[in-house]
């Protein structure tokens, strides 16, 4: 069973990485990267051959049976694209890091990466949380050490908000725990044991609702769906480049996972108002968010905007779901999660892209830039494949994503499906109008003579555009993992 031993690994070199000195960014860019490397060789060994759902790879250590703590792990196909997912986003973040003489900036950056696996992998809700919790301490001071000039504030305003939301979910399970010793007599954190439906049916209403309420709170924060996602245009904006792909990337998986990965197994016991709810708040997340996005003068905020909106689909993807019935139901669930994975790559390819123009012409709004394209058509032709993909162009990851939850999903909606329609061309409007601006047209000689990407850095960034393209072109790369991961459940 290796997912533990890369667990380890992970663990171990987020520890080691502290005490490297000058040499921990390659420490951190080599561990990340054999990390990577490892999990997808994995997954492509243990997964494709015929995955039809359920953990392929589990660990146990029980560390008191009295109190039901047990520090297990378990990845499914589901989980493994995250995971895949969340190599790369850090591998990102690493590779345009510059603070090569700071290693608690590398330490901190690894540390969240341990986080982010441990929630994915972990099947007891105990530990689920407390890597939930995890990731949220590196950011902050990843923020608070190394942003912008509001730094202080909004790397509280980050800290505060989303630790508020973490609150409602151990509130959650803390419930599911007490229900389940007084139903069986037996303590327990285990995921197979406290979301099972069976169990599930038993606890009254009231309380079905309330740990269904504090669940989602949670999710949604980190999503993040309107009105909770006050601290995102701040810290996405203060924080460092690197530190910004970790947001967009890595904290909307946190909430898409909770939604799939956590609640998901309840799919039965969800009341249709709640669901319906989730809907709603999809809808006018993509409603606001785009226009909001609309009006920014600052790309890195646009984008921001733009992450949100798209993390909509997701809320409408589970809510129709699992409110529909047959293949549409099935297209639906698995285009949402499939969103999830998307989303993550567009999102690190742009900011990192982002990061780019921000260094060599030192500027990131839309007034400061112009016609980049004359100097650096390397770097404005990248950036123009990321903003297609993130509107969704036909041929790209961000379309399969977005046509599988219309199609899955206008039976449901009905009417409504239009305000969806509506919300993704004004999306179109402002990323077609954003690449005219800041790429195209007259050239603003005020910017001098700017530097394209060096080829390192052109690899890199075409690496990450050929996959995007490879996944929109052939989703059968990733669907079977998410209907195999559906079929399992059901």
């Amino acid at each position: 069973m290796i997912i533990e031993y890369i667990f380890a690994v992970l663990v171990a070199a987020s520890m080691i990485t502290f005490f490297t000195g000058g040499r921990s960014r390659q420490f951190a860019r080599l561990t990340s990267l054999a990390i990577a490397a490892a999990v997808i060789i994995y997954s492509a060994y243990r997964f494709y051959p015929g995955y039809d759902g359920g953990y392929i790879s589990t660990f146990s250590l029980t560390l008191s049976s009295y109190t039901g703590f047990y520090f297990s792990l378990g990845i499914n196909g589901f989980t493994d694209l995250l995971v895949v997912l969340g190599s790369i986003i850090v591998l990102a973040a690493l590779f345009i890091s510059d603070r090569s003489d700071d290693p608690v900036y590398y330490g901190l950056i690894l540390l969240t990466e341990v986080g982010i696996f441990g929630l994915l992998m972990s099947t007891d809700l105990f530990f689920f949380y407390v890597f939930w919790e995890v990731v949220l301490i590196p950011v902050y001071f990843l923020i608070g050490l190394y942003g912008g000039p509001r730094k202080d504030s909004v790397s509280l305003k980050f800290l505060v908000y989303t630790h508020i939301g973490s609150v409602f979910i151990l509130l959650s399970i803390f419930t599911l725990y007490s229900y389940y010793y007084s139903e069986f007599g037996i303590l327990t954190m285990q995921n197979a044991d406290l979301l099972s439906t069976p169990f599930f049916a038993t606890i009254p209403y009231f309380y079905k609702v309330f740990i269904l309420t504090g669940f989602l709170i949670g999710f949604l924060v980190k999503l993040p769906t309107f009105p909770l996602h006050s601290w995102l245009p701040d810290s996405y904006e203060e924080a460092p480049y690197p530190v910004t792909v970790i947001l967009a990337g890595a904290l909307s998986v946190m909430g898409g996972f909770g939604l799939f990965g956590i609640l998901y197994p309840l799919y039965s016991q969800i009341p249709s108002f709640f669901l319906w709810l989730l809907i709603a708040l999809g809808i006018l997340s993509l409603i606001y968010f785009s226009f909001t996005a609309m009006f920014q003068s600052n790309i890195k905020r646009m984008m921001a905007y733009a992450s949100a909106a798209s993390m909509g689909f997701v809320s409408i993807a589970f809510g129709s779901g699992i409110l529909g019935t047959g293949n549409n139901g099935i297209i639906d669930l698995a285009g949402g999660m499939f969103q999830i994975f998307a989303h993550g790559l567009i999102v690190a390819f742009l900011f990192s892209l982002l990061y780019y123009i921000k260094t060599h012409t030192g500027h990131d709004t839309f007034y400061g830039l112009g016609g980049i394209y004359r100097e650096s058509p390397v770097m404005a032709t990248l950036f123009l494949g990321g903003l297609l993909a993130s509107l969704g162009l036909p041929g790209l990851a961000g379309f399969v994503a977005e046509f599988s939850i219309i199609a899955g999903s206008y039976g449901i909606l009905g009417p409504l499906i239009y305000l969806v329609i509506f919300s993704m061309i004004i999306t179109a409007s402002y990323h077609i109008w954003a690449a005219q601006k800041a790429l195209y047209g007259p050239y603003n000689e005020n910017l001098g003579q700017v530097r394209d990407l060096s080829r390192s850095e052109s690899a890199a960034m075409i690496f990450m555009l050929i996959s995007i393209l490879v996944i929109g072109l052939f989703p059968r790369i990733v669907f079977p993992l998410l209907t195999g991961y559906l079929g399992g459940i059901a």
